[in-house]
């Protein structure tokens, strides 16, 4: 009896892992709310909305937009725990270059020239606020 009963539990173990590994359906759906409020929030505040999930050269960014006078690229980081840390936190360098990357080549095939780009980090934490505390960082790097 004990055999199976280990067994069950080392299946569900593994289970438990693979799910970590491989975000499933929830992750996604967090991640949509989080964009969509992110988006709710951009334009209250006067960005117009160019493009959501941008696939470029292997590249996703979450929103380009236009606030004033510039085109700017948006990473939205959504967190419902605090288990990966603050959203903020998410946007390390090498995500960072991925999406100075992404602008570069956005701005080469559409011919953008002489257009000023910043790159803005939108938070989604639901960990403290079960509406979802949405924080916009201007000029984030």
């Amino acid at each position: 009896m004990r055999i199976p009963r280990f067994a069950a539990s080392l299946l569900d173990a593994v289970a438990r892992i693979k799910s970590r590994l491989r975000p499933g359906p929830d992750h996604l759906r967090l991640g949509r709310l989080g964009e969509d409020l992110a988006v709710n929030r951009l334009m209250a505040e006067g960005y117009r909305i160019v493009e959501r999930n941008l696939k470029v050269a292997g590249r996703e960014v979450d929103v380009v937009a236009v606030e004033k006078d510039f085109l700017v690229f948006l990473e939205v980081k959504t967190r419902k725990d605090a288990s990966f840390g603050p959203p903020l936190m998410a946007v390390d360098k090498k995500r960072r270059a991925r999406l100075r990357k992404a602008a570069e080549i956005y701005a080469m095939e559409k011919r953008l020239k002489g257009v000023s780009i910043r790159f803005d980090v939108v938070t989604v934490d639901f960990c403290h606020d079960p509406a979802g505390k949405v924080e916009l960082i201007r000029n984030a790097f």
